[in-house]
């Protein structure tokens, strides 16, 4: 096991943590938040960019991006808001013995599950798009970090324009 590992498997710790504290429903809302914003706004991002891109210097890679997070954040925080409005309203209800600790139980196998895929999808973009020969041999000598990968390979179709958007950020990187 090597330091990739290490960091790999608390971050996804954290992610575990992060599901027991928050319960199932926060985290049912910021998994739905992540794939919503992701898919519309790999949906959007090109016209708002065209409509920025007069305003930053006609720059239309930079317009893409500013447009694909701004996108990606405005509608995440939409969806969270309705779920922070059923969690309010679970909240009520959670007088009902065990109700509490049920949430928190599922929050923490949801928060293993997002933290597979976020974890996943970083990883094979940090592979696919190799930055440092360092970290590409540190991800190359790590066993959790091949595991995730695998999985970073299954999910990575799924984002096609997101993923264009992305390799044209790294396009731009001398």
């Amino acid at each position: 096991m090597n330091i990739v590992d290490i960091i790999l498997l608390i971050s996804l710790g954290g992610f575990v943590l992060a599901g027991l504290w928050f319960g199932v429903i926060h985290m049912i809302g910021t998994l739905v938040g992540l794939v919503v914003s992701a898919l519309v706004s790999s949906r959007l991002y090109e016209p708002v960019a065209q409509f920025l891109a007069p305003f930053i210097g006609d720059n239309v890679n930079l317009a893409r991006v500013i447009a694909f997070f701004a996108l990606f954040i405005i509608i995440n925080r939409l969806v969270g808001l309705i779920f922070l409005l059923i969690e309010k309203i679970f909240k009520i209800v959670a007088i009902i013995p065990f109700l509490k600790t049920f949430n928190r139980l599922l929050g923490a196998v949801l928060g293993l599950l997002e933290g597979t895929l976020v974890l996943g999808l970083l990883v094979h973009f940090a592979a696919k798009f190799p930055f440092s020969e360092a970290v590409t041999g540190a991800l190359q000598g790590s066993s959790v970090a091949r595991a995730l990968n695998l999985i970073g390979m299954l999910l990575a179709p799924l984002l096609p324009k997101a993923v264009r958007a992305l390799k044209s950020v790294f396009d731009l990187i001398p």
